[in-house]
């Protein structure tokens, strides 16, 4: 992002910051009362314990509720009592008894929270989380379309989601505040705030249980087909820490179901209920985000015009010939060499990538090169690359090969579908803007595979998480607690 770019999104922000505190001041110099009106008349009765701080300036009655207005005269502290009498029998009557207090500029405070600008809070809000939406949305169209290895992609898309969810939440609280202000009061506008992250974890619960029971079954059909081992337990290990930390999740809402208690021990609750959300909505985001990503590279289909196919290396069988994973990856790559030289007439030259493990007799490029030679391809537009012992290593031991032939080559890599994604990151890394195509694999091997792929990316982008969750649980933490911090500034 340029420094102008920045600039004018600095200036949107603090553009809807202005709005929202203008809104909240102006509106808050009157305040609106709702008494039940089961009489339906105009006999009311308005008296102060402090004459001259606020004045009535008009009632309304609609569907047997009766609103009277109340505007800011002088800064001070007042008893607004609000009675209205059944006109048969003066001895019936409803009402209620409002604590006002005027400060600053004529602003009403009731009840030592509530004014009357409170849905303005909440528009500024949803307004700020769609504007941030927007952004991410945006950045992440634009990644998409020109460096789309990188796990910048990942946060956008993750991002937009996290944000997005709760600007439609926010956008719903102030229509509830619009559209229904007789029975959506600022307390519970500031609960419904503060429970923002628990309705979106409850909205994404059915999703949560649907998702991991597919990963339980794939996983059980991988077991079944290729026996037990740590590689093949990521479906079942993410499907437990989802449940159990939906299971918290719930725990922790349920003992601390409001957000506007003002005790030191629902203070604390509620900030060990948002520590807990945040956490979980943000991974949850960035699962999602990265299937997405995976899939996505995993179906790309690059432009045919490459210089070099770069095909990275895994292990191969003892006699040193390709295993099925290995020529899925092979086969991919003469597959797209024929693709473009039959509809572009451009020839690409090969870099099969990878070194000899302890328990292999050749090289996994050499074993890559006997294949491509075997299929008939010509030996001498192939240049092994038999150094490498990890994918940061194929790309940057491969680029080396390609720069030394033409250093603005077009590069394409080959690897199996779940591995797209993180092997051009691994590109990126390696100072290469390289395309890649994946090899299929079997289906119930996918899922698994890319929960590993996630937990490999999660874990290398440690430092960006961290910051991440440490942001959203500050922000979180303050959201559920909005109630006593006005309460704190008013009194």
């Amino acid at each position: 992002m340029d420094k102008k770019t920045a600039r004018l999104l600095a200036a949107c922000y603090a553009a809807i910051i202005i709005f929202t505190i203008a809104a909240v001041l102006i509106a808050g110099r009157t305040y609106k009362v709702y008494v039940r009106n089961p009489y339906n008349n105009d006999f009311a009765e308005i008296t102060y314990t402090n004459e001259g701080i606020v004045e009535n300036t008009g009632a309304t009655t609609k569907n047997g509720v009766t609103c009277f207005t109340f505007k800011a005269v002088k800064n001070g502290y007042t008893e607004i009592n609000v009675f209205i009498h059944d006109r048969d029998d003066p001895s019936n009557m409803s009402g209620s008894l409002i604590p006002a207090k005027v400060i600053g500029p004529k602003f009403i405070f009731v009840s030592g929270y509530d004014f009357g600008g409170f849905k303005y809070v909440v528009l500024g809000l949803a307004m700020l989380t769609m504007f941030t939406l927007v952004i991410f949305i945006k950045q992440f169209l634009y990644r998409k379309k020109h460096h789309f290895f990188s796990y910048k992609t990942v946060l956008d898309l993750a991002m937009a989601l996290y944000f997005g969810l709760q600007g439609i939440i926010f956008t719903g609280i102030f229509a509830a505040c619009c559209f229904l202000p007789q029975y959506f009061d600022a307390w519970r506008m500031y609960s419904s705030i503060g429970l923002t992250l628990s309705a979106i974890f409850y909205l994404s619960l059915p999703v949560i249980i649907v998702f991991s029971v597919f990963m339980v079954l794939s996983n059980f059909s991988l077991i079944r087909h290729e026996g037990y081992g740590k590689n093949n337990m990521f479906g079942l290990l993410i499907s437990a820490a989802l449940l159990i930390g939906s299971l918290i999740c719930i725990i922790t809402i349920h003992y601390n179901p409001g957000a506007t208690n003002r005790t030191p021990e629902d203070i604390v609750s509620a900030i060990i209920r948002c520590i807990v959300s945040s956490v979980f909505i943000y991974l949850e985001c960035i699962l999602f985000s990265v299937f997405y990503c995976t899939n996505y590279a995993a179906r790309h289909t690059p432009e045919y015009n490459k210089d070099f196919i770069i095909i990275l290396g895994c292990k191969t069988r003892p006699d040193g010939t390709p295993l099925p994973l290995l020529r899925g990856r092979i086969d991919r790559a003469i597959e797209f060499y024929r693709e473009q030289l039959e509809k572009s007439g451009r020839q690409a030259c090969f870099i099969p990538s990878g070194g000899k493990g302890s328990d292999e007799i050749m090289p996994e490029a050499q074993s890559m090169k006997n294949y491509l030679v075997e299929h008939g391809i010509d030996e001498s537009i192939i240049f092994p690359e038999d150094k490498s012992t990890t994918t940061l290593e194929n790309m940057k031991f491969s680029k080396k090969i390609a720069d030394g032939k033409n250093e603005n080559a077009n590069i394409l890599f080959s690897t199996t579908n779940y591995h797209v994604f993180r092997s051009g990151m691994f590109a990126s890394d390696a100072g290469m803007n390289a395309d890649g195509v994946g090899a299929k694999t079997k289906w119930y091997f996918w899922p698994n595979a890319q929960i590993r792929e996630f937990i490999g990316i999660i874990v290398s982008e440690w430092k960006i998480n961290a910051g991440f969750v440490a942001l959203t649980i500050v922000v979180s933490t303050l959201l559920a607690n909005i109630g006593t911090i006005i309460h704190l500034f008013t009194t």
